[in-house]
């Protein structure tokens, strides 16, 4: 086991926690200390999210110090898939993890049933972050959260849990930096720095591009329903009746096909560039601090971190937009049984494209911590 006190962070959302009588928390403690007996090492879980001490502790560990000894441990449930905080934990974490060649340190707990989870491909439209869980080697505690604290059941399971824990730091590969294959080159000669920074910075155009496209499908899906809004109203007016809606609500499912079907895409697209480039990104990141680092290659960086603030200026707003969005769609989908699941496709897409805004955001803040532009 490595020099370096091995810690954990603790995901979840105070309301499970709450509904639960605090036994979340409580698992926190008991898998620290069963860890401590059989390794003889602490482990020091971070919990307190709102804590200062959390969030020093939750950037030092991302930024420099995630080796072989730091874990993210998400107890996953219904709310912790709702929340955009434990999202936006899970995101960042992978994506560092995935950028050391570290993939085990992310270790979910399956706390309370998420549907797509235990089934997968088969519950649709996909959500990413369940599917990052779901990559992983998650442990079940559906049933065990039910058994009493110390019965022998949930003892073994925690002793479980935690030997588990000291194995993945026993085991885990040494760390492999993650680096990014430069669009168009061949295998034969590798990129180097300002290759690869020439490349990245060339794509930011087309993500920022995406994101525009997708607001405008979106803006056109609200105008279209807005007119089903007032035809309804007319119809009502004139004595229509629940027919009367019926027949317009067909209409607009009729006219939305096109639309949603490019939402999807367009969502779909732009998670998967930015979550497959992710961890190549924060390792050139990292590798931009390098004192020996030539000056070409620095003022590339620095290029390159200035188009990444500005992209992360443009997306964030067009982001705060959609989310507003998605919950108005939400609340609209309940009163018809045929647009329902394309508003769920909506929905799905612009958690995509929400989510991509916590990796971009990401890059953004790894940026200022090394200095103005990256310098």
């Amino acid at each position: 086991m490595t020099n370096e006190q091995p810690a954990g962070f603790w995901s979840y959302t105070h309301r499970d926690d709450q509904l639960d009588g605090g036994r979340i928390t409580r698992l926190s403690e008991r898998i620290a200390n069963a860890f401590e007996i059989i390794t003889g090492e602490p482990l020091e879980i971070f919990i307190d999210k709102k804590s200062i001490e959390w969030g020093d502790a939750w950037r030092m560990r991302l930024d420099w110090a995630l080796t072989g000894t730091t874990f993210l441990i998400p107890i996953v449930t219904p709310k912790f898939v709702q929340s955009q905080e434990c999202r936006r934990e899970v995101i960042a974490f992978a994506g560092h993890a995935a950028s050391l060649g570290l993939d085990e340190l992310l270790l979910p707990i399956h706390y309370v049933n998420v549907p797509q989870l235990a089934h997968g491909a088969e519950e649709r439209p996909a959500d990413e972050v369940v599917e990052l869980i779901a990559r992983r080697q998650w442990v079940d505690w559906r049933e065990l959260r039910l058994e009493d604290e110390d019965s022998p059941a949930y003892r073994q399971a925690v002793h479980k849990l935690a030997t588990k824990l000291a194995e993945i730091l026993e085991t885990v590969p040494p760390v492999a930096p993650v680096e990014v294959a430069a669009i168009g080159q061949g295998e034969e000669e590798p990129p180097g720095f300002i290759e690869i920074m020439a490349d990245m910075e060339a794509t930011l155009p087309a993500w920022e591009d995406t994101v525009q496209q997708f607001a405008k499908i979106i803006e056109l899906i609200g105008e279209e329903t807005q007119q089903a809004t007032e035809e309804i109203q007319a119809s009502d007016s004139r004595g229509g009746g629940f027919a009367g809606r019926m027949r317009v609500t067909e209409q607009l499912a009729s006219r939305l096909t096109e639309p949603v079907d490019k939402v999807d895409a367009l969502g779909s697209k732009y998670w998967a560039e930015l979550s497959t480039i992710d961890p190549g990104v924060i390792g050139l990141i990292r590798k931009s601090g390098d004192d020996d680092l030539s000056a070409e290659d620095r003022e590339s960086a620095r290029e390159f971190f200035r188009a990444i603030k500005e992209l992360a200026g443009t997306t964030n707003e067009a982001t705060g937009h959609l989310q507003s969005y998605s919950d108005s769609v939400g609340a609209a989908a309940q009163g018809s049984r045929r647009l329902r699941p394309q508003f769920r496709v909506i929905q799905a897409a612009v958690q995509k494209v929400i989510d991509g805004q916590s990796i971009i955001d990401e890059w953004r803040r790894m940026i200022d911590n090394l200095g103005e532009d990256g310098s």
